[in-house]
């Protein structure tokens, strides 16, 4: 890939577990509207926000998705896009489907998923590219708006973090100290 000449360095210097982090093309360029600075990602992905708690990092689950492309450990693939490794260690906010753990009153642990899954028979299991493992600060309660199926936004410290048993990628992303949000600001 040829870098363009305004391409920032960012999530270059990222150490990830058991992979390399291969260099993009990410520019910073003003929106459409000409009101935000985003980064512009390998031609194809916007990444909004600066990756703080202020102005979190908002980016799209095909963003995410992509790590599928070149990080595949079973088949001795280990590269990390840039766009992926300069979340890490940032606060990112997504909304998803959210599934908490069966049978409890209050959890303070979720996978927020692109896809809406009951855990069982009823959607489309997630892939360790389009799910994230959430570890909340304060427990979640059940019902209301915690029912079996919510679509929501929770908002966190992104971390890369290969998951694997026996080269086979069981999850790649974890959420900390993260929070349920309302109104957060998906990028589809």
């Amino acid at each position: 890939m040829v870098r363009a000449k305004d391409a920032v360095d960012l999530g270059l210097d990222q150490q990830i577990k058991d992979a390399k982090v291969v260099a993009g093309n990410i520019v910073p360029r003003k929106d459409r509207n000409g009101d935000e600075m985003l980064l512009y990602a390998d031609g194809k992905y916007e990444i909004r926000g600066k990756g703080t708690e202020e102005s979190p990092y908002r980016v799209s689950w095909e963003c995410l998705a992509s790590a599928s492309e070149s990080y595949m450990p079973r088949l001795n693939e280990r590269e990390i896009p840039q766009r992926i490794a300069l979340l890490n260690g940032k606060v990112v906010e997504v909304e998803g489907y959210l599934a908490f753990p069966l049978m409890v009153s209050e959890a303070k642990e979720l996978l927020v998923m692109l896809n809406q899954w009951d855990g069982c028979c009823i959607g489309v299991p997630p892939t360790p590219y389009d799910a994230i493992e959430v570890k909340l600060v304060e427990p979640a309660k059940r019902g209301g708006k915690h029912a079996t199926f919510n679509y929501g936004g929770v908002r966190g410290t992104l971390k890369v973090d290969p998951y694997l048993v026996e080269n086979w990628l069981v999850g790649l992303y974890i959420l900390e100290n993260a929070k349920m949000i309302e109104g957060a600001k998906p990028e589809l």
